[in-house]
């Protein structure tokens, strides 16, 4: 049974680009409270030849060590060091986020001095820097707790909405192996009834007969074809059921009626639970008597949220041998839809079912 993954692959292009928008405020945000904090630029907002130089450098590098660091970050997240408690991941991931933040100071600091000295052969207007600058590498180290901090949070929400992802994507797995256990309880008996009267109508009317073949195999057809799918539009139901009275009214015959009154634009925009429409004139055939002149009178109509199936009742004395799956199926696959209830109805004179109306995103969501 295939999946689906677009929701995963979204989701993994939103952490990136909720990643890379954190450290582009986070660089930006440092980078102005450095500018703040030396004197010897003209305030935050200094864009000249050296601010920009610096605002340039501090970016770029800024984002390398932003992304090691969430590099690194996962890759501790995925070792051994996963398998550790807790409060110990959190104390050693304090130790080694606090190590390479220093080393990051460390790196940054003498960079930024070598690369402005030698592409403007100027002194840097720190004065008496060394390579561990105390003030310098505090802010850098702060950077980088916050990094740390932004990490845990990132891989937390991560973590949760892969989990919730994956339960529902579990629950997804599990509603469809239960349609297809019950859109695979075709009755078997059909099958064999059919081929029953097929072989007394090939010496009796050649005609009829191929014709009787004809709908049959529309019908499997139609059972095969659509074996990776939960839903149908009606229209297609429609079409299934026309080939399923053509049959049964050979057989007991033209003794049942079938009326529709539906909309054209309803036939393609509405669902139902695949063979529904089927199984309910077969729970009609199977549990009421009919002849010439008391035919079975089977009505499918549209109502304002659901398709209506209503037949004339005339109960048999002793009901035709039935597995019992027909109504309990359907309401079963109503049931794991969700949200969606069968409402039966029966008086002394009629029976009636009302099959909630279903959308095209529903279809979408149960097919395999």
């Amino acid at each position: 049974m295939s999946v689906k993954h677009s929701m995963f692959t979204t989701t993994k292009r939103d952490y990136f680009i909720t990643e890379l928008v954190l450290g582009f405020l986070m660089i930006n945000g440092l980078h102005f409270l450095i500018k703040n904090y030396d004197s010897s630029f003209d305030g935050i907002w200094d864009y000249s030849r050296r601010g920009i130089y610096f605002h340039v450098f501090f970016v770029v590098v800024g984002a390398f060590f932003w992304r090691l660091g969430l590099w690194l970050a996962n890759k501790i997240k995925s070792s051994a060091f996963a398998k550790l408690n807790r409060w110990m991941r959190i104390f050693l991931g304090a130790i080694l986020f606090a190590a390479y933040g220093v080393v990051v100071a460390i790196s940054f600091g003498r960079i930024y001095y070598e690369l402005f000295y030698r592409l403007t052969k100027q002194e840097l207007m720190w004065k008496d820097y060394k390579i561990f600058d105390p003030d310098f590498s505090l802010i850098i180290l702060i950077f980088y707790f916050f990094i740390a901090a932004v990490i845990n949070l990132v891989y937390y929400f991560r973590n949760w909405k892969e989990a919730e992802l994956t339960a529902e994507r579990l629950k997804k797995e599990n509603i469809q192996s239960k349609f297809e256990v019950l859109k695979n309880q075709i009755d078997p008996h059909f099958f064999f009834n059919s081929l029953s009267v097929l072989t007394s109508l090939v010496y009796k009317d050649p005609n009829l007969s191929a014709e009787y073949i004809t709908q049959l195999s529309k019908m499997y057809r139609y059972i095969l074809e659509g074996k990776n799918q939960s839903l149908a539009s009606v229209g297609d139901e429609l079409k299934f059921l026309k080939s399923y009275i053509f049959l049964i009214n050979v057989r007991y015959n033209e003794n049942i009626r079938f009326e529709v009154e539906l909309k054209h634009d309803l036939k393609n925009s509405v669902y139902l639970p695949k063979n529904s429409l089927q199984m309910l004139v077969e729970n009609a055939i199977k549990h009421n008597r009919f002849d010439d002149e008391n035919p079975l009178v089977v009505n499918v109509y549209a109502e304002e949220d659901c398709i209506t199936v209503k037949n004339n009742k005339s109960k048999r004395d002793l009901i035709e041998s039935s597995s019992k799956i027909g109504l309990e199926n359907i309401k079963k696959r109503y049931e794991l839809i969700g949200n969606h209830e069968l409402q039966v109805e029966e008086t002394d004179e009629t029976f009636t079912v009302k099959l909630p109306k279903l959308s095209q995103s529903e279809a979408g969501y149960f097919d395999i």
